[in-house]
C-alpha cells in the first residue's frame, strides 16, 4: 500500500505541472488598467476586501486582487453565507485552460480574520486541492 500510495504522489507531481502548462491568464489589460473602474473599489463588500486586500504566505509580494487582475479577464467577487455559519468570497474571472477559454470559479472560507482557499472549478468541473494551489502560483507568477 505505502507503494501505491508513492507512485500516486510521483504521478500527481508530473501531471499536475503538465496540466497547468496550459493554463494562463488571458486577460488582455496591461497593469495600467487596474483602476479601470475605480467605483467597483467602493462597491466590494467588507468580507471580499478583507480577502481581495490579503496577500497568501505563499505569494507575500502580491494581493490577491492584483493576482486576479494580472491572471484573469474581467474578474469579479461576491461574497455568501456558507452552510458552515461562515463567508464565502467567490473569484469568478476568464482564462486560457489547455490553449482554450475557460471560466474559473475560486472560492476562500472566511471565518473571523482567516481564510482558506477550499475550491476551485473551471468550466464547472470540480477541481483538486492540487490544481487549486497550482493555480494560486501561476497567478502569483502573473505579477511579476
Amino acid at each position: 500500500m505505502v507503494k501505491k500510495s508513492k507512485l500516486l504522489l510521483m504521478i500527481s507531481a508530473v501531471l499536475v505541472p503538465l496540466l497547468l502548462a496550459g493554463c494562463s491568464g488571458s486577460s488582455s489589460s496591461d497593469s495600467s488598467d487596474v483602476f479601470s473602474d475605480p467605483l467597483d473599489y467602493f462597491t466590494d463588500s467588507a468580507n471580499v476586501l478583507s480577502v481581495k486586500d490579503a496577500s497568501l504566505t505563499s505569494c507575500p509580494s502580491a494581493t490577491l486582487g492584483q493576482m486576479a487582475d494580472a491572471f484573469m479577464s474581467n474578474p469579479s467577487w461576491t461574497d455568501f453565507p456558507s452552510s458552515t455559519g461562515s463567508t464565502i468570497v467567490e473569484l469568478t474571472g476568464g482564462m486560457t485552460y489547455d490553449g482554450y477559454p475557460a471560466d474559473a470559479v475560486i472560492q476562500f472560507d472566511l471565518s473571523g480574520g482567516s481564510f482558506e482557499a477550499v475550491y476551485l472549478g473551471i468550466n464547472d468541473v470540480d477541481q483538486s486541492r492540487i490544481m487549486l494551489s497550482a493555480l494560486l502560483t501561476k497567478m502569483c507568477n502573473a505579477t511579476y
